[in-house]
């Protein structure tokens, strides 16, 4: 199956990279961008065959994804709209895009998907929301959710819940780098070098990250457990909710930006 990475910036270069990783053959992909530069990077980076010919990349692709910005969604779609294989399913990933707008463009029988992955998909711990129309069969769908899992996981969600759930799966990762600064700065001023505090907080994030996906206790619980009343931790725990600091991230994650 070819598939055709219609725009390699940041998502669609990360994309690429943990599909790869994940097992999907170079010789079946297509890369663009809008720089010929940038094209012979990706060949020479990752094997792939690259254009800076849109219509060109997915003309013979059964999933074209387009990794675009929304405001490019529009032309790109009137580049490639012409060139389509009958069996093709055009996956966009640009935020505030629905489906209608796509099927607008495109003929009402072409399947599409909207899919809201994260970064972390570059090192094979991606998290795709993934969501088809009716004119996706179950076999396409299983195509995707292939995909984008060798990635990462997928979720199907229907549509309304990719601007609920994306603050969580494709925003979360930018909360915890933010922690894990906080806590990198704190382990400097305590008299570490930056090496080993970034060792020791991305251990710990990598350690409580496991747990908390296999256990079957919640976040609160296991917060519990590892600073006991009475202990340093829970004497830590006390001054970030003395400054509101759960306060604060709860209300930033459920704010409307």
């Amino acid at each position: 199956m070819t598939v055709a990475f219609v725009g390699t910036g940041a998502m669609g270069e990360a994309l690429l990279k943990g599909s790869l990783d994940g097992g999907l053959a170079a010789q079946d992909v297509w890369a663009t961008a809008r720089s010929r530069r940038r094209v012979d990077d990706l060949v020479a980076s990752y094997g792939v065959s690259g254009t800076t010919d849109n219509a060109r990349a997915a003309a013979g692709a059964r999933i074209v994804v387009l990794a675009v910005p929304p405001a490019a969604v529009t032309g790109v779609l009137a580049e490639i709209a012409g060139h389509l294989r009958d069996d093709v399913v055009v996956v966009l990933l640009a935020d505030g895009i629905s489906l209608a707008d796509i099927e607008g463009q495109l003929h009402k029988d072409v399947a599409a998907a909207r899919a809201m992955p994260s970064l972390t998909a570059q090192v094979g711990h991606g998290l795709t929301l993934l969501t088809t129309n009716d004119a996706c069969s179950a076999a396409q769908a299983q195509a995707l959710a292939e995909l984008f899992g060798r990635s990462g996981e997928v979720l199907f969600v229907e549509e309304e819940q990719q601007e609920v759930l994306s603050p969580l799966s494709s925003g979360g990762p930018a909360y915890f780098f933010y922690v894990a600064d906080a806590m990198i700065e704190a382990g400097v001023a305590r008299g570490m070098s930056h090496d080993l505090a970034r060792r020791l907080v991305a251990q710990a994030l990598a350690g409580s990250a496991a747990w908390l996906r296999d256990g079957s206790a919640d976040a609160a619980a296991l917060c519990a457990e590892v600073s006991p009343p009475g202990g340093a931790g829970s004497r830590r725990i006390a001054e970030l909710d003395r400054h509101a600091v759960r306060a604060a991230f709860v209300e930033a994650l459920t704010r409307e930006v």
